[in-house]
């Protein structure tokens, strides 16, 4: 797995997108002391998925 990390300010987005083609936008809509409230956003064809990851690990069991 690869990881990016992006600094970001209130209201400023990050685009996720295949070629030109977006397939979601991610805005930072709040910040306060401790937390972050991202905000996740897709076109209606692209099937919007988006889990905390403990939530992912029990939906997605890891295969041995």
């Amino acid at each position: 797995m690869s990881r990016l990390v992006l600094t970001r300010k209130l209201d400023e987005e990050v685009v996720i997108h295949d070629n030109g083609n977006v397939l979601m936008s991610v805005k930072v809509s709040k910040l306060s002391r401790n937390n972050v409230r991202l905000a996740f956003e897709s076109n209606s064809d692209v099937p919007l998925n988006v889990d905390r990851i403990e939530i992912y690990h029990s939906k997605h069991p890891a295969k041995d």
